[in-house]
């Protein structure tokens, strides 16, 4: 059962760090199911939308494989709307990140702020209590001089 501050606005963000923390180390896709909803999962990123826990993976392995030396920071999560078992949010996270393609002479890194949608749910697959349901990148703010994607 989740815990009854699961909506907590602090818990909210500890729940966004430490799935951002999972993706900096490179954690495996099965501890990152735990912060997935395992029905009714829908991830809208710019080069995909996965509905599964494979179409999760699938996706993970490409990112994995291309980018390193990644930072995520939380800047800020914000409640939009609220019912019993779930909330949506606004969430903004700092990213920043390396790439290489051969046989560019160096690597790339990029510097921005993801602007993204998440709906959460209530739920016992880790202590936070919560799920990702939906998760949208609505956009990219990059930061001045930085490469692209």
């Amino acid at each position: 059962m989740a815990p009854a501050d699961a909506f907590a606005a602090d818990n909210l963000k500890k729940f966004a760090i430490a799935w951002y923390n999972g993706l900096d180390i490179h954690a495996p896709g099965a501890d990152l199911h735990r912060f997935l909803a395992s029905e009714g999962l829908e991830m809208a990123f710019p080069e995909k939308t996965m509905r599964s826990y494979d179409d999760f993976d699938e996706w993970l392995d490409a990112i994995y494989s291309t980018f390193f030396d990644e930072n995520h920071n939380v800047h800020s999560v914000e409640v939009t709307s609220q019912a019993d078992t779930q909330a949506d949010l606004n969430v903004v996270v700092a990213w920043q990140a390396s790439w290489f393609t051969p046989p560019d002479a160096k690597s790339k890194r990029t510097s921005m702020n993801a602007i993204q949608r998440w709906t959460v749910q209530a739920s016992d697959k880790n202590s936070y209590g919560l799920e990702i349901l939906k998760y949208a990148v609505d956009r990219f703010d990059y930061a001045p001089g930085w490469a692209e994607l």
